[in-house]
């Protein structure tokens, strides 16, 4: 027994610590301390049996394959994780392309509405173009009648005038319309 418990305490020394956390970041305090201590052994003594107990599997096995578990656990979590942040950098994506597309569309249908005002304001300007136009030859046509009314008004006088000097006995002359 005695070349045993220097075996074991050797190990211990000598082996370097294991900290059961496996590189997922654990405090070395909830596992086994850093350095393990040397146990007291107690030697039997008259009517005293000592009696230690072993556990049948291998706690490394134990706690490996609990760890493979949660390994497990956390790789599918991960993965899981990993293929809804893809989702939402395609969804991302998406949404970017549809409002650069709907931008487009915006800045062309401004583009559109901008050319049919400037076409409604030239039509608007034609269309007041013609109507003064309108009022224009209007007035003139009326100016027209006037003068043409005052004409003959003027040669109804000149021969109701015309007349009554032919009524004193007079010839008119003749008019000479061609020429020699």
């Amino acid at each position: 027994m005695g070349s045993r418990k220097g075996v074991a305490a050797g190990d211990g020394l000598n082996a370097p610590p294991h900290h059961g956390q496996g590189g997922r970041g654990r405090s070395a305090t909830r596992g086994r301390p850093l350095q393990p201590t040397v146990r007291r052994r107690r030697f039997a003594g008259d009517d005293t049996v000592v009696v230690e107990h072993q556990s049948l599997g291998r706690p490394s096995q134990k706690r490996n394959a609990g760890r493979a578990v949660v390994t497990a656990e956390v790789g599918q979590e991960q993965e899981r994780l990993k293929q809804s942040l893809q989702r939402e950098r395609r969804r991302a994506h998406d949404a970017e392309t549809e409002l650069a597309v709907l931008n487009e569309r915006i800045r062309a249908v401004n583009t559109q509405m901008t050319h049919l005002r400037l076409q409604v304001e030239e039509g608007r300007k034609a269309i007041q173009q013609r109507d003064d136009s309108i009022l224009r030859l209007r007035a003139e046509l009326h100016q027209v009648r006037e003068q043409k009314s005052r004409r003959v008004a003027a040669s109804a006088r000149l021969k109701t005038v015309a007349a009554d000097a032919d009524d004193d006995g007079q010839e008119p002359t003749p008019v000479q319309w061609w020429t020699d």
